[in-house]
């Protein structure tokens, strides 16, 4: 992998944390997952139901968390695609027990 890899890893501990954090902060009045809808039956003619800046500062974090794990998977796939094999195949080759490997039977192909 390159560079942007090992960067996109740093990003996503990084968010990762953050998420974490930006959640325990949250205020519990929307009552756990009965919040999800966004409105529930107490707030339904209140502005309690707004979002608040958290509420929203976490939705973006979550969004931007989503984005940076998708284009960590494809840049995987692609590196798997392109033949680089696993770190531990690398590993028994160059250790001279390569032999092993070619017991095993092929991965499959798509």
């Amino acid at each position: 992998m390159g560079t942007v890899f090992w960067i996109l890893i740093a990003v996503h501990v990084a968010l990762c944390v953050l998420l974490i954090l930006l959640v325990l902060v949250q205020n519990d009045k929307m009552g756990g997952l009965a919040g999800l809808g966004g409105m529930t039956a107490q707030s339904a003619f209140s502005t309690a139901g707004a979002a608040t800046f958290i509420q929203k500062l976490t939705r973006y974090v979550a969004f931007t968390l989503f984005i940076v794990l998708l284009t960590l998977g494809f840049m995987a796939t692609k590196q798997i695609a392109e033949g680089g094999g696993s770190v531990l195949q690398q590993e028994a080759i160059n250790s001279g027990q390569g032999s092993i490997l070619d017991q095993l039977p092929p991965p499959p192909s798509e």
